[in-house]
C-alpha cells in the first residue's frame, strides 16, 4: 500500500505564500548587476555578440526549445548525438520528481481544439473562398424576414433576418442526400442572412447565453465525475477571486458550447417557413419532417461561427492560458485543472464524433479526417504536458486531504476543497475503467484523454 502524500513546497502546485513572496521579490528586485534601485528598470537583453550564441538561439528557435527550458526562460542545449531526442538540460535532471517529466517541444499555441477547413463547404456555395466574412451585396426586391433557427439542443433556438438573394454560379438551391444508396433532395428558397457581422454578435451572445442548457444537455446523463466538474467549471467561472481567471473558464465554456454547435445541424422553427414545407418524402432520413435551412444560409452560417466565435475564442482561450500556466501560481492551479478538464473532454467527444461520421458514411477507415484527429490528439498531448509540469511532480489527486498540512499550503476555499476530496474519490472507483480504456485505445471514450489527468507518471499515450 502506497504512503499517503504530503504536500511539499519544491514539488508541486501548492506552495506557502511566504514562499512565493520571497519568489517574487528575487525576481521584482534585482537583475544580473545587482540590487535595482527606484528609479532603475531591469535590463533587456540585447543582441547576441558571441557568434556562437547566435547560431544556438537560431537552431533553438527552428528546432523549439522543450517545455521545461521554455516555462524556466533556460537556454535550451540540445544532444549533439540526437538533437530530436532530449535535450541536455533534461538529461541532467536526477531529481525524484522532476526527472519524471519526459522532455517534449510543445506550444500551447500548437493545440487543435477543433476542425475548420479554409472555407465553407464548397456543396453549399463557392462565394467564400476563406474564412472571411462578406456580404452578399446582390439581393431581389422583397422583404427583409426573420426566421428562427434550432439545433434541437433543449429548447433553444436563434433569430436570423434573411432576404431573397440573387443567385450566382456555384450556389446550391436544393439540399441533397443519399438514403439506401439513393439520391435525395429538397428544394429550397433563395433566402440568405442579411447582416453578417451582426448576427455574428447574435450568435456569440447565444452561446453565452446557452452554456448551462448545454452542459445539461450533453452532461446530464454521463458519468457523474463529468456532472460535478463541469459544474464546478461554471461555477468557478463566475466566484474565482481573479477576474483574468474568471474570464479564462468562461472563454473555455462558451468555446466548447460553439465547438458542440459545430456537430449538430439547424432546422428552420418557428412561424415563418419561407414558404417551404418539410421534408415528407423520405420517412428514413433524419431530416424527415423538416424545414430544411437554405445551403447558401448554411454556409454563412458556418462562416460567422468560423470567423467571429471559434477563431477568436480559441485564439483568446489559448493566449490566457498559456499566460495563467507561465505566471506559475499556486492559487490558479484550480482554474488550470478545470480549463484543461473541459477541452480534453471536448477532444474525446470530437473523436466521438468523427468515428460515428466515419460510420454513417460507410468508410473503411476508423475517422473522416484522419489528418485532424491526429493534430487533435497532439493537442490533448500538449494540454496534459503543460498540466502535468505545473504539478512538478505532486499528486493532488493522490493525496490524503485529511492531513492538516496538505490542507493548509494547499490554499484552497473549503468547497473548492471538497470538490477536490471528492473527486480524488471518484477518480479512485475508476481506476480500473481508465486503465481499460488507456490499454485499449479507445479514444472515443469520454474518459481516454481526461484520465491522464491523474496519472502519477505520465507519458504521452500513442494514439493514430
Amino acid at each position: 500500500m502506497q504512503r499517503p502524500q504530503t504536500a511539499r513546497f519544491s514539488s508541486g502546485p501548492i506552495r506557502t505564500r511566504d514562499a512565493q513572496k520571497a519568489q517574487r521579490g528575487n525576481y521584482k528586485n534585482f537583475n544580473k548587476s545587482g540590487p535595482l534601485t527606484q528609479n532603475q528598470r531591469p535590463k533587456t537583453r540585447g543582441a547576441f555578440t558571441d557568434p556562437m550564441k547566435r547560431k544556438e538561439t537560431s537552431e533553438t528557435r527552428k528546432r523549439g526549445a522543450c517545455l521545461r527550458c521554455r516555462m524556466q526562460r533556460i537556454r535550451c542545449y540540445p544532444d549533439p548525438r540526437d538533437d530530436q531526442g532530449p535535450c541536455l538540460t533534461c538529461q541532467g535532471i536526477t531529481g525524484p520528481t522532476q526527472s519524471k517529466l519526459p522532455c517534449l517541444r510543445y506550444k500551447i499555441s500548437e493545440t487543435a481544439l477543433f476542425d475548420k477547413g479554409p472555407h465553407p463547404q464548397f456543396i453549399w456555395s463557392q462565394r467564400w473562398k476563406e474564412m472571411k466574412i462578406i456580404e452578399i451585396q446582390e439581393w431581389e426586391p422583397s422583404d427583409i424576414k426573420t426566421i428562427e433557427l434550432t439545433q434541437d439542443m433543449g429548447n433553444t433556438s436563434y433569430q436570423l433576418k434573411v432576404r431573397k438573394f440573387v443567385p450566382v454560379e456555384g450556389d446550391s438551391l436544393e439540399r441533397k442526400w443519399n438514403t439506401n444508396g439513393e439520391q435525395r433532395s429538397y428544394r429550397c428558397a433563395n433566402y440568405a442572412i442579411v447582416n453578417m457581422e451582426e448576427t455574428g454578435q447574435q450568435m456569440l451572445k447565444f452561446v453565452e447565453d446557452n452554456i448551462t442548457t448545454a452542459i445539461s444537455f450533453y452532461i446530464d446523463d454521463k458519468d457523474e465525475l463529468l456532472r460535478e466538474t463541469y459544474g464546478m467549471a461554471y461555477k468557478h467561472s463566475e466566484i474565482a477571486e481573479a477576474k483574468e481567471e474568471r474570464i479564462l473558464l468562461r472563454s473555455v465554456l462558451k468555446l466548447w458550447v460553439a465547438v458542440r454547435m459545430e456537430s449538430r445541424s439547424e432546422r428552420i422553427c418557428g412561424q415563418e417557413h419561407l414558404g417551404m414545407v418539410p421534408q415528407t418524402f423520405d420517412q428514413a432520413a433524419k431530416n424527415y419532417n423538416q424545414v430544411l435551412v437554405p445551403p447558401v444560409m448554411s454556409a454563412q452560417v458556418e462562416l460567422i461561427m468560423t470567423a467571429v466565435v471559434l477563431q477568436p475564442l480559441k485564439k483568446s482561450v489559448l493566449t490566457q492560458l498559456q499566460e495563467l500556466i507561465k505566471a506559475n501560481r499556486s492559487q490558479s492551479w484550480f482554474t488550470i485543472y478545470l480549463c484543461l478538464f473541459v477541452l480534453l473532454h471536448s477532444c474525446a467527444l470530437l473523436t466521438s464524433f468523427e468515428n460515428m461520421q466515419a460510420k454513417k458514411y460507410g468508410l473503411q477507415s476508423r475517422y473522416v479526417y484522419d489528418t485532424f484527429i491526429e493534430e487533435l490528439h497532439n493537442g490533448s498531448k500538449i494540454m496534459l504536458a503543460y498540466f502535468h509540469y505545473c504539478n512538478k511532480g505532486s499528486h493532488p489527486f493522490a493525496m490524503d486531504w485529511t492531513i492538516e498540512r496538505n490542507i493548509r499550503q494547499a490554499e484552497l476555499k473549503p468547497e473548492q476543497l471538497e470538490f477536490l476530496v471528492r473527486t480524488t474519490q471518484l477518480v479512485k472507483e475508476r481506476a480500473a475503467i481508465f486503465d481499460e480504456v488507456k490499454k485499449k485505445g479507445e479514444f472515443e471514450h469520454d474518459f481516454f484523454f481526461l484520465c491522464q489527468l491523474y496519472d502519477i507518471t505520465w507519458q504521452a499515450l500513442r494514439t493514430i
